[in-house]
């Protein structure tokens, strides 16, 4: 049982430990994010002063500058999407693997008190049979050997010889009359 509490502390700790250099990388791609949108609101706010103040430039190029600035800006964003999706899932990948290897662990530790249990079991099942089997065989032949004995007394009492030593009479018969009614 030790065992196991030891596999779900091992389990806990890899677990905080992920999260953590998740966590981590998460903040520092978000600082890195956080300062790139920084500078490029920054510069947002430089063109559009900018047009305001030079009100020579025309409006479409205001347009085309503000226009590629939310391109970049999109394009950026989508990056560091993926930078965060492609950073949890191989965190979660290594996570579900870790977590993989401490169940199989863990099965193979139960499956293993399992198997020495039912060994122990089986022994005793078996230590008790042979002493079972010789005390059963041994009243068996007890209760044969009564049978046998009873048996023979009852034949004994109950059995008298028979002696045919009687004279055979011989019988005879007195003829029948018809003519009496």
């Amino acid at each position: 049982m030790s065992e196991a509490l030891n596999l779900a502390e091992i389990f806990k700790a890899k677990s905080q430990q992920q999260a953590k250099i998740i966590e981590q990388e998460v903040e520092s791609v978000t600082t890195q994010l956080n300062s790139f949108m920084t500078a490029k609101l920054k510069e947002s706010e430089t063109i559009i002063k900018q047009g305001m103040e030079s009100l020579d430039t025309s409006n479409e190029q205001l347009l085309t500058t503000l226009a590629k600035h939310q391109t970049d800006m999109s394009t950026d964003l989508d990056t560091y999407m993926s930078n965060v999706q492609a950073h949890t899932v191989k965190h979660l990948n290594l996570f579900a693997k870790d977590l993989e290897k401490t169940i199989e662990a863990y099965t193979q530790h139960i499956a293993e008190l399992i198997e020495q249990r039912e060994d122990r079991i089986a022994k005793v099942i078996k230590s008790e049979m042979k002493k079972w089997a010789i005390i059963s065989g041994f009243i068996a032949f007890m209760v044969l050997m009564l049978g046998m004995i009873m048996g023979a007394l009852i034949i004994n009492k109950f059995s008298k010889p028979t002696y045919i030593n009687q004279q055979i009479q011989p019988q005879i018969q007195q003829p029948i009359d018809y003519g009496k009614k």
